[in-house]
């Protein structure tokens, strides 16, 4: 009954997304340039004409390929399935990573049990797993409206995003499975995930990254702890790494940095190293202000009822002192958010690079404390999480899928849909932590708070939401 339940839920989010994008076309920029040559070109002509003038982006390329070929009912249906797989599949990673190693095999809401028998336990972990779930939905809503909409809701961007993302996380699956829960199934059951790896390894450089370091993360402590390694995960590490070399090597890579400099960041090739770790210091700290600050506000509630319940009071009181400061740029104050970074928020060519010689007190001072906010909230995870390590892993995941932008001359023309592995990721980090609350009054006020804070984000967005034409057909 629980599973025809989850079925049934299920379901219904699909229709009810595969409503919202009926109302979704081309829009007029990107997707009609590939929609006119994914039509002109047979697949290995166009493949090869991407791989040598333009990016190394194999997997995504090709679904791009035959997802513009045929037609936009096609991409509405597949969409709609990507955007349910995705946060269910964050809730699972969760589930598995929270079991830490517990023997039961089988449904996630057994292993949350501990492997504990009675039926009140059983009943109470399958609750947590189904609000585990609502919260990873739900975390759709902690997005900037800009972000969800380029990675989610644009028809190139989902592909190139939530395609390959959703690909990524289920590449993970049997590498939590392998490090927090022992196998006792064959070693080739996890196969869909060397498919997966693919995807995600060549698709956005972002996932490709994080994908092939966690695995290889999770190599070495299992060789370290076991003195093994599971076939399957072996085999997947390096198809991950051959996948993430070609895209690497692609000849176009070079043009297409070439270009983008001239057209987003003339100045990108003087800038000295100092310089360049400025700005992106200065940007990502800026994104968890502004764009990532809903998320990571999420993540201090819940983090904060985690430590409550572990009786470490004083990490509490200083969770709610940075949960106000992220909050209150709605209110209209910018003291917290403000970064002086002038033209490059505009997040189109930038001529006047924002310089730390120009930055007021109060940008000074935001940036000094949401740097004290990210430090704080990484020791807070290690001292509340059940897998520190991994959690830890992961947070910093989020933040370096952002730095890595380092590289690229497009840091502030790709705009907000490079904050969706970070949001990604600290949503992971919430659903974990949901499952850690052991008492049930404690688990639905959890729920009540995040999901009302899902619910006003958006009603605050809503005129981001209504002037996102671009989207619409």
């Amino acid at each position: 009954m629980k599973e025809r339940n989850l079925v049934i839920f299920g379901a219904l989010l699909f229709v009810g997304i595969l409503f919202i994008l009926s109302f979704v076309g081309y829009s007029d920029g990107d997707d009609a340039f590939f929609y006119q040559y994914a039509n002109q070109m047979a697949l290995p002509e166009y493949l090869l004409w991407r791989y040598e003038t333009w990016v190394g982006r194999m997997a995504a390329e090709a679904l791009v390929w035959v997802t513009f070929r045929s037609g936009i009912w096609f991409w509405r249906v597949v969409n709609a399935f990507m955007l349910i797989c995705l946060p269910v599949g964050i809730a699972g990673l969760a589930a598995r990573t929270v079991c830490g190693g517990k023997k039961k095999e089988g449904d996630e809401a057994s292993l949350l049990c501990g492997g504990r028998e009675r039926e009140e336990d059983e009943a109470k972990a399958a609750r947590a797993w189904f609000g585990a779930i609502l919260l990873c939905f739900v975390g759709y809503l902690w997005m900037d409206a800009m972000t969800l909409g380029y990675a989610a809701v644009w028809v190139n961007g989902s592909i190139f995003y939530t395609w390959s993302f959703t690909c990524g996380i289920f590449a993970l699956f049997p590498v939590a499975k392998a490090v927090f829960c022992p196998q006792t199934k064959p070693w080739y059951a996890g196969w869909y995930a060397l498919p997966c790896c693919v995807v995600a390894a060549m698709s956005i450089e972002q996932m490709g990254a994080v994908l092939l370091a966690l695995e290889i993360i999770a190599c070495a402590a299992l060789f370290g702890k076991r003195r093994a390694v599971p076939v399957l995960l072996a085999a997947q590490t390096a198809l991950t790494a051959l996948s993430f070399t070609v895209l690497f090597l692609a000849p176009g890579n070079e043009l297409r940095i070439a270009q983008e400099t001239q057209t987003w960041m003339p100045q990108f090739d003087m800038l000295s190293v100092g310089e360049h770790l400025f700005l992106t210091f200065q940007w990502l700290l800026s994104s968890f202000a502004n764009e990532n600050s809903v998320v990571l506000c999420v993540l201090w509630l819940i983090l904060a009822i985690v430590l409550w319940e572990q009786k470490r009071r004083g990490h509490v009181f200083v969770l709610a002192v940075f949960f106000v400061a992220g909050i209150l740029r709605f209110a209209g104050v910018s003291l917290f958010c403000d970064m002086g970074m002038g033209e490059a928020a505009l997040s189109g060519q930038v001529l006047l690079l924002p310089d730390i010689t120009g930055l007021t007190a109060g940008n000074i001072f935001a940036l000094f404390w949401w740097s004290a906010a990210l430090v704080y909230t990484l020791v807070s995870l290690i001292l509340a999480a059940r897998a520190p390590v991994a959690s830890a892993l992961v947070y910093l995941a989020g933040i370096a899928s952002e730095a890595i932008m380092y590289f690229s001359p497009t840091m502030y023309a790709s705009g907000p849909r490079v904050y969706y592995l970070t949001d990604l990721c600290g949503i992971f980090l919430i659903a974990g932590l949901f499952l850690q609350i052991e008492n049930t009054k404690r688990q639905k006020f959890a729920l009540g708070l995040a999901f009302l804070m899902g619910i006003l984000h958006f009603g605050v967005q809503i005129p981001s939401y209504l002037a996102a034409g671009g989207f619409l057909s």
